[in-house]
């Protein structure tokens, strides 16, 4: 009886000595030096706060009667301290004081075993300032020497439970919602697709019309340009013969005798270089071969200037090329303007060869450049003939261009089409007979139906619309275009569109094709015709 009333004597005088304040309670600071002076370094202040709030009452302050209570609580966390830092420092092997997140979770589940509380541990990782980082002792160390709570064990296992049966009834709703809502869907579904498909055979009804009726306006808008500009070519061609007529009768006048004129100049200058070279080899006096050496130079000019104007009535591009060069090279004055008009013809020759060339190469983007050139410089009167062959060749050029576009914008569906007859209208049948005639098959090979759906049905490289986009008129024999047009000639574009959209499009095509190659046919034979 007296060892106890001398330890409550003893812990009431301790209690006395650290109640500075006479409250009549210790605060966590306290009794953190309390704990400090009884234990050498004492614990950290959250320990302190923790041990209070599992020995004392209040929580947050000390009454004299729970001091022995809270000295034992903290004690026991003192001495665990010693353990678990050394433990800590095995774990952290680099020696940085902190361990990975991973490996601090392990260390404080494997302290309190199966009484670990996940919940917890995932609050301390939410809480703490940069989620992930290394975990340093001070992080973890209360929650160490914390003792696992059962009771709130059992409430974190109900509270999950309640979650889990409120998780699967929440998910068994939405499973019945969802089945509830798809099968309104389908339903909606099934009305949406009936009402599609109506408004969708109205929409390509209307589609197909309205396709229809821009494709006839954007070809009454290209006839009527190119009415406008054979037209404007026409006035352009009158111009260029009136201009041609007057320039020959003002070369007539202007070069009557330029050839002569020339041809004296040329002997002048061969003479007196004769009577310089006599000169030199008898030793002549200075002043007369400097008067001759300035003549000499004066019926050299003169010849360069007549040359000049034999070049420019002859208009021949090689001559010009050349007098205008020595012209220049000796600098001479252009009193005439001589060397203008003839830079002028000579331009006008380069650009109607390139023109010729660009035509005879039949491609669409040189012609349209040879075109502009002469647009460019000013020699639409003067060019005003070959120029409306030009455009005419690149009207046919860009039809050809647009035929290839729209066959190659040709969709999937459009062709799958033309391959669903079983039993095709005859329209349908000769026009892809002609199509593949013009892409070197047999005829014979079109005769059975099915042969022309497996010629249709090919893909990749061997594909229907890329052998259309990759043919060249050039390449086309005669003999089988000529059968191919026959059974075209058949049938107008109106009848082949009334039939199928597909197969007329092949129709334009196959046309457009079979005019080139007798375009370019007809060229060949007129050429010809000229070289005999």
């Amino acid at each position: 009886m007296g060892g106890l009333l001398d330890e409550r004597v003893v812990l009431e005088t301790i209690f006395n000595n650290y109640d500075t304040d006479g409250k009549g309670n210790l605060s966590p600071i306290q009794m953190q030096i309390l704990h400090g002076d009884l234990r050498m370094g004492g614990i950290s202040l959250p320990q302190v706060m923790e041990s209070m709030k599992y020995a004392c009452i209040h929580g947050s302050y000390c009454e004299p009667s729970e001091l022995y209570n809270l000295l034992q609580e903290m004690d026991r966390r003192f001495f665990l301290i010693q353990d678990f830092r050394w433990e800590f420092s095995m774990i952290d092997v680099n020696h940085k004081d902190t361990i990975s997140q991973d490996e601090a979770q392990w260390f404080v589940q494997t302290v309190h075993g199966r009484h670990f509380s996940k919940k917890k541990w995932d609050e301390f990782v939410k809480c703490r300032p940069v989620p992930g980082s290394p975990v340093a002792f001070a992080e973890i160390e209360v929650m160490l020497c914390n003792i696992p709570n059962r009771l709130d064990l059992q409430s974190e296992k109900m509270e999950e439970e309640k979650e889990r049966e409120d998780r699967m009834r929440r998910e068994r709703l939405a499973e019945e919602e969802v089945a509830r809502l798809k099968k309104k869907r389908d339903e909606e579904r099934r009305r949406q697709d009936e009402e599609q498909k109506r408004n969708e055979e109205l929409r390509r009804k209307r589609q197909l019309e309205d396709e229809e009726r821009r494709k006839q306006e954007e070809e009454e808008r290209r006839r009527r340009e190119e009415e406008e500009e054979s037209e404007r070519l026409r006035e352009l061609e009158k111009k260029q013969r009136e201009e041609e007529e007057r320039r020959r009768k003002e070369e007539e006048e202007l070069y009557k005798d330029v050839e002569k004129l020339a041809k004296d100049a040329e002997e002048k200058e061969k003479k007196t270089k004769e009577e310089l070279d006599k000169l030199k080899n008898k030793g002549g006096s200075d002043e007369e071969a400097k008067r001759l050496r300035k003549r000499l130079q004066d019926e050299r000019h003169r010849k360069l200037r007549y040359n000049l104007k034999v070049a420019i009535k002859s208009r021949d591009r090689y001559q010009l090329d050349y007098n205008i060069t020595e012209f220049k090279k000796e600098k001479l004055e252009d009193t005439d303007m001589d060397l203008v008009k003839a830079e002028k013809i000579l331009k006008e020759l380069l650009v109607r060869d390139d023109l010729k060339r660009a035509m005879t190469k039949r491609e669409l983007e040189e012609l349209e450049k040879a075109i502009n050139a002469i647009k460019k410089h000013g020699l639409e009167v003067p060019l005003a003939k070959e120029l409306g062959e030009a455009s005419k060749l690149l009207t046919r050029l860009k039809r050809l261009e647009r035929i290839r576009h729209e066959i190659l914008e040709l969709k999937q569906a459009t062709v799958a089409e033309i391959r669903s007859y079983q039993n095709p209208p005859a329209v349908v049948h000769k026009v892809m007979t002609a199509t593949f005639l013009l892409l070197g098959h047999q005829e014979k090979e079109t005769k059975i139906w099915k042969s022309v759906q497996a010629l249709v049905g090919k893909t990749g490289k061997e594909s229907l619309k890329r052998r259309c986009i990759e043919c060249k008129p050039e390449k086309i024999p005669l003999a089988p275009a000529k059968r191919a047009k026959a059974l075209l000639e058949e049938f107008d574009l109106e009848e082949v569109r009334d039939v199928s959209a597909g197969a007329a499009t092949f129709y334009v095509w196959a046309s457009a094709m079979i005019e080139e190659l007798e375009d370019l046919t007809a060229q060949k034979e007129e050429a010809k015709a000229k070289a005999s």
